[in-house]
């Protein structure tokens, strides 16, 4: 899935490796960053100094952070939005495939931040060129952790980790344990609120997320992470056929959707399947489903829905099931 780097283009990444090593005098453990004297962007006050070591599990083992590192590169855009929502900002960040750019949400909270490149394809001179302290990438770039070592060390989650529990590890690295905390809390409560809002009038109606694709529907079932705010945290009702423990989605033809009988249904549209969106809508199959001739289909954008998991994003989603469901 990722460019290969030319050997000619190894040989000088080797060569200006060899001088930023020397001046940077960088750590030999791998796992363990110490960023200098330089204050973190927008620290607002923070010392830069962590009151004690912090250690954070990842996919790779532990590093260790005995200072706030001030120049961070993001692989993930779902980790610019977890540091946005402490008052941070990445030096530097891959866009989103789906959107082939910056999310419309975040508006202008990126400015300033150095494009590096896709999700599938980060652009590795482009994160050399901004010397950061760290690097923080997902499994999905196992194939390129060895050259993200050599530039910076390279802190790698699972992209489909709960975005509460990265949250704190964000606010751990950032020594900012109590507002990760209460970004956290204040999520809870929300989704709390709207829960028992949603108890009475939602009773026996059952609800869908799906998302055409390669001339299919892909539903996603009670596994997938979008759905479990819907299923989880809410508490609403999925249809029989989205109750799935391993599988985080199936695939159905159009013919089978109305077998769904879902009252709800949240419909994730992007530029990539707009045109398959519209062949199925005017087909009498989907004009006759019950949760079309009642009004209950919602369109939500794919990528801030299945793609975009920090706390700025997920709250917006709460928002918008809010206003589709009240």
């Amino acid at each position: 899935m990722f460019s290969k780097i030319s050997s000619v283009w190894v040989f000088s990444l080797v060569l200006a490796l060899v001088m930023l090593l020397g001046a940077c005098s960088n750590s030999s453990n791998q796992d363990s960053t110490s960023t200098g004297d330089q204050e973190p962007a927008a620290t607002d006050g923070v010392d830069p100094v962590q009151e004690s070591p912090v250690t954070i599990q990842h996919l790779k083992g532990e590093m260790t952070f005995e200072k706030v590192p001030k120049k961070i590169v993001v692989l993930d855009v779902q980790y610019a939005d977890q540091m946005l929502a402490l008052g941070k900002q990445p030096i530097g960040s891959v866009i989103a495939e789906t959107d082939n750019a910056l999310p419309e949400y975040l508006g202008d909270k990126m400015d300033n931040v150095s494009l590096l490149g896709t999700y599938v394809e980060p652009n590795l001179e482009g994160i050399l060129a901004l010397e950061p302290d760290l690097i923080i990438a997902t499994e999905f770039h196992d194939a390129i952790y060895e050259d993200l070592l050599k530039i910076a060390p390279t802190l790698t989650l699972e992209r489909n980790e709960d975005w509460q529990t990265v949250m704190l590890k964000f606010g751990q690295i950032l020594n900012q344990t109590e507002e990760a905390q209460q970004l956290v809390d204040d999520y809870k409560l929300k989704v709390s609120d709207l829960k028992t809002t949603l108890a009475d009038k939602m009773k026996g109606q059952t609800v869908a997320l799906i998302r055409p694709r390669d001339k299919m529907i892909r539903l996603q079932t009670t596994s997938h992470r979008t759905s479990q705010i819907l299923y989880d945290d809410l508490g609403l009702t999925p249809p029989e056929m989205a109750v799935n423990s391993t599988d985080s989605s199936t695939m159905i033809s159009i013919e089978v959707l109305p077998e769904l009988g879902a009252d709800h249904m949240f419909l994730l549209q992007d530029d990539t399947n707009m045109e398959l969106t519209s062949e199925f809508q005017n087909t009498s199959i989907w004009k006759n489903m019950s949760a079309v001739t009642t009004e209950q289909v919602y369109i939500e954008d794919t990528a801030q829905w299945i793609g975009y998991y920090g706390p700025i994003a997920i709250n917006l989603v709460i928002d918008q099931i809010a206003d589709a469901l009240n």
